[in-house]
């Protein structure tokens, strides 16, 4: 359990009551009237003068209770909890954040789905769909990246706004090339405030780095840096693929070759594994593997609980500047009445 503030900008303002009572406060005239003269402008001149002097005299002291009181209630304002570890936080799984390729290429025609010709990322997210199902205790991410990289979900456990997610991601909406590096670094930066141990890249992608500012090893030395383990996965086969050109138009064969050699070594440098989804078997097996790894113990930092405290500061202040009218009105009234 700890204190801390929900808005502490206005811990700054604490000095600012005994700053204004420090300008306002103004040295007293040290001239004082003869009682022989006071007489002639008012009978009672020696209670005034001696109410006169008690009123210099607490003003030049230092106004305590008002100070506090002033101090507690700026406290009250920087909103004061108590918070606690929520032990509901804990949980076995992983932080998965998926990165998948949605370049010209992915329109390749090498994948079938009840014998009838699929392109890749047609294959892809019917694949991922079934492996969000499958989620216990994972929390699971989306990006997407051609020509650049976008984030679509956070890592979060709402497979409902995931799956609507998955379900809006088409080809062709960020390009045709695949700046590999920066979907790389994307991921990494949504997964660095993460448990260590859970941070898990799975990179869906049929190509090369054509495109984007940072570059793959760049982006692998970040990944390291912040122990993000790569499952790199290649879409696709090396052979000649049916490319289609058009609603009216003929697929045409062209070979839309993966780079292996690049996503093995991304895999290798980051701690991960690679695997090559030549075919849809290939896809179902390559994703229960994956599902395979051991879950880790994760305790999400961030979810704490909160109770607000704020009313004990805000009470207390207006307590003691209620306390420090009531003095000043003593200070000032003389303690017996007058006759």
């Amino acid at each position: 359990m700890m204190l801390t503030f929900a808005t502490p900008l206005w811990l700054a303002a604490l000095p600012l009551p005994a700053l204004i009572w420090a300008a306002l406060r103004r040295p007293q005239s040290s001239r004082r009237t003869s009682p022989g003269a006071a007489a002639l402008l008012h009978s009672q001149a020696d209670l005034l003068a001696r109410l006169a002097a008690r009123q210099q005299h607490a003003v030049s002291r230092m106004p305590w209770l008002w100070l506090a009181g002033c101090m507690l209630l700026i406290g009250a304002l920087a909103h004061p909890q108590w918070t606690t570890p929520n032990t509901a936080s804990d949980y076995y799984g992983r932080d998965v954040m998926l990165a998948l390729d949605v370049s010209g290429s992915m329109r390749a025609l090498d994948f079938s789905i009840d014998g009838q010709p699929t392109d890749r990322l047609t294959m892809v997210k019917r694949i991922v769909d079934g492996f969000l199902d499958e989620r216990r205790g994972d929390r699971v991410g989306i990006i997407v990246f051609a020509d650049d990289a976008y984030s679509l979900a956070p890592v979060t456990t709402d497979k409902t706004l995931l799956k609507q997610v998955l379900d809006e991601v088409a080809n062709g909406t960020i390009g045709e090339k695949t700046a590999l590096g920066n979907a790389l670094a994307l991921a990494v930066k949504r997964l660095r405030d993460r448990r260590e141990e859970a941070r898990v890249l799975i990179l869906l992608t049929d190509g090369t780095n054509t495109s984007g500012e940072i570059t793959p090893e760049a982006a692998i030395a970040m990944a390291r840096y912040y122990h993000v383990r790569v499952y790199a996965v290649g879409i696709g086969s090396q052979e000649r693929a049916a490319f289609p050109r058009g609603k009216m138009q003929t697929a045409e064969f062209a070979e839309l070759p993966v780079d292996d050699a690049l996503l093995q070594h991304i895999a290798d440098a980051t701690g991960g594994r690679f695997f090559a989804a030549r075919n849809s078997a290939d896809m179902q097996r390559i994703l229960h593997d994956i599902d395979k790894l051991a879950d880790v113990p994760v305790t999400d930092e961030r979810a704490w609980l909160r109770r607000d405290i704020y009313a004990l500061p805000l009470t207390a202040g207006l307590l003691l500047l209620l306390g420090a009218q009531w003095r000043t009105t003593r200070q000032i009234l003389p303690a017996s009445p007058v006759i």
